[in-house]
């Protein structure tokens, strides 16, 4: 079952594109402007983890800043989904051909996913 770990590694591509459309283009992005701007813009959502938004103030809910972080933003969640995603394929992984062509088409799983919806997709025209 190969071909899972290659749509996994697409899926972790797009979710990587994700992150990086919020740090590094949210305002060119289909992001910008969309509602709950708390939870999406990274900006602003980054507190989301803290009581009142204050780091010194500890952890709005137990896990908040580690393990349930995922939940207080859209760039932790797409970061989550993107490392669950990895950490299948390699588990599911089943050698398609030999090691370095499997190499390249993993490779390629990743990356031409990720290009597509950084550059495309994910940005306003």
């Amino acid at each position: 079952m190969w071909w899972i770990s290659i749509l996994l590694l697409m899926f972790a591509g797009i979710c990587n594109s994700i992150m990086d459309a919020l740090k590094t283009r949210f305002n060119k992005s289909i992001f910008q402007g969309k509602k709950p701007a708390t939870w999406i813009d990274p900006a602003i959502s980054w507190p989301n983890k803290w009581k009142n938004g204050h780091r010194d103030e500890g952890e709005r809910f137990l896990g908040s800043s580690t393990v349930f972080v995922f939940v207080t933003d859209l760039w932790h969640l797409a970061k989550m989904l993107m490392l669950l995603s990895i950490m299948f394929a390699v588990v599911l992984y089943d050698p398609i051909i030999v090691w370095w062509i499997d190499w390249f088409i993993l490779y390629c799983s990743f990356t031409i996913p990720f290009e597509i919806f950084y550059s495309k997709v994910l940005i306003k025209s």
